[in-house]
């Protein structure tokens, strides 16, 4: 039908534009329900994937050029206020449209095309010179009370890029979007930069999409928006849902399952963090290697082979160590030099036969690496796991210790490769057990005979695995350690034990956080023989 109407020649009038309205809104029901069988379907046979591809996409294809030929149209008098009336709901379908071309391209790792980039520019500029761009309307009349404008859907398609390369699931990127029709509503597009508040921008006469703000996004071209309000929106919302709130009754969507909801709401909010608290770390001094990597993920699984290194490495004679001595760094970080107790301890210690277990690792090919971190190519396959935020584990080689690095970015290379930079944490982790002590302290006071009459023995939970980390902080090496979110509470001391010592901390500082990991620093209390 669509395609018919394009055929017809002839010149644009607004009987004509009110037609193709019409149009548009009765090919919706049908059209909404093909795009949730692609959605719904992600292991559908080629054949069929190809062709509701080309389905979804040719329809959105002809309504933007349908509807592109009116945007610009030069009219006078009566017909110009007929045009006028109708050019917001225009432009704003128009990229909408433009927002399914780009989705359907991040399905299948494709880049999205320079030339929709300028076209979304474009109408979005468009919106903003005839001062109508934040002016809310219903986009479909089966959407009901539910309204949009051109700001809404720009922002829609801008925010959705952010995530397009994080390696989500179809299923997944369409939760996002679905959410984002929302959300877009808690952003703000302005004309000037606000170092405090803005962290990504456009530009409105290129053909690529957002964009880190840099020393050159300056000037009348650039857009920039901040994205407070919209990490506000998912925590709170992380937060309903940890509570017992279902996502149906949060309009997170019916089908929408509660686990998986919450996870990818958590990734949402550490991926987007990263861009508030700019975490990304640089790809400078980068030099072009060829290797083959282990590499592990999760806290607990990086504690166990970390666990493992620190005992074959600190129980080797001295003229045999190949690795760092753990007990000498913790000795070292808390003392200022290696305690009496820890030489006694070396010279005691039995050999340990180290046990060949199976391996329960990937192989990664690191292509380049710098004093911050590696750039590695992976197989797509088995590697769902894989976003930013993630913790993960990595070594060269059966005789090389465990490092501990977070994937910062990535890209799908094509349907079968991934890319992924990531940033060097620490070469030299120690696996320790972590309990909680007690609240924050309260100003000293005499104790009472009452005071251990009330002492809660559930006060001291169960250990749970973390990592010693030191990190040069600002040229001065700290103490820091990376733990499981469940286990943080700022108002807490804590017991750490590395082995067979004890020593109580304070937590100061946040560094970091992923979806199930936080790290902090630390300052040591006392320790305990």
């Amino acid at each position: 039908m669509v395609n018919e109407f394009l055929s017809v020649g002839g010149k644009p009038s607004p009987d004509i534009l009110q037609a193709l309205i019409k149009i548009d809104e009765s090919v919706q029901m049908g059209y909404e329900r093909i795009r949730y069988q692609y959605v719904s379907n992600p292991r559908m046979p080629k054949e069929i994937e190809q062709s509701l591809w080309q389905d979804i996409t040719g329809l959105a294809d002809s309504m933007v050029k349908a509807y592109l030929r009116f945007a610009k149209v030069e009219a006078d008098g009566e017909e110009k206020q007929a045009y006028d009336a109708m050019m917001p709901l225009v432009l704003a379908r128009c990229l909408h449209y433009v927002g399914v071309l780009a989705k359907w391209h991040y399905f299948r790792f494709d880049r999205v095309p320079g030339q929709l980039w300028s076209q979304a520019h474009s109408l979005y500029r468009l919106s903003e010179i005839d001062g109508f761009d934040c002016n809310p309307f219903p986009l479909y009349p089966h959407h009901g009370a539910e309204v949009s404008s051109c700001a809404d859907e720009y922002i829609q398609l801008l925010m959705l890029n952010t995530v397009s390369s994080n390696n989500l699931a179809v299923r997944q990127l369409d939760w996002v979007d679905q959410w984002l029709d929302k959300w877009s509503r808690n952003v703000l597009i302005a004309r000037r930069y606000q170092p405090d508040h803005h962290h990504y921008c456009v530009n409105l006469s290129g053909k690529q999409g957002p964009e880190k703000i840099g020393d050159d996004s300056q000037g009348d071209p650039y857009r920039y928006w901040g994205i407070y309000e919209l990490l506000n929106e998912v925590q709170g919302l992380i937060a309903r849902l940890e509570a017992g709130a279902s996502p149906a009754s949060l309009g997170l969507g019916n089908d929408v399952r509660g686990p998986a909801c919450l996870e990818l709401l958590k990734h949402l909010d550490v991926f987007w963090g990263m861009a508030v608290r700019n975490a990304q770390f640089t790809r400078s001094d980068r030099r072009d290697v060829h290797k083959e990597a282990d590499v592990v993920y999760g806290l607990d699984r990086l504690h166990r082979k970390i666990r493992a290194d620190n005992e074959k490495f600190s129980r080797q004679p001295d003229e045999a160590k190949t690795g760092v001595d753990y007990d000498e760094v913790m000795d070292m970080r808390l003392y200022g030099f290696v305690s009496a107790r820890t030489r006694s301890r070396q010279a005691q210690a039995p050999q340990i036969v180290q046990r060949n277990d199976p391996a329960d690792w990937q192989s990664w090919r690191v292509e380049n690496e710098s004093e911050g971190g590696y750039g590695a190519t992976l197989e797509a396959e088995g590697a769902e796991w894989v976003r930013p935020g993630v913790l993960v584990g990595m070594r060269f080689g059966p005789e090389d210790s465990w490092k501990v690095c977070v994937v910062r970015r990535i890209s799908r290379m094509n349907e079968f490769q991934i890319y992924a930079g990531l940033q060097l944490l620490s070469a030299t982790p120690v696996a320790v057990n972590i309990q909680t002590t007690t609240v924050a302290a309260a100003p000293p006071r005499a104790l009472e005979v009452t005071d251990f009459a009330e002492f809660d023995s559930t006060a001291l939970h169960s250990a749970n695995s973390a990592l010693y980390l030191p990190y040069e902080i600002d040229g001065v090496t700290s103490n820091t350690l990376l733990m499981h979110s469940a286990n943080y509470d700022a108002d807490r001391t804590y017991e750490v034990q590395a082995r067979d010592r004890h020593f109580t901390v304070n937590l100061t500082r946040s560094l970091d956080k992923g979806v199930d990991w936080t790290w902090v620093t630390v300052q040591v209390l006392g320790q305990k023989h």
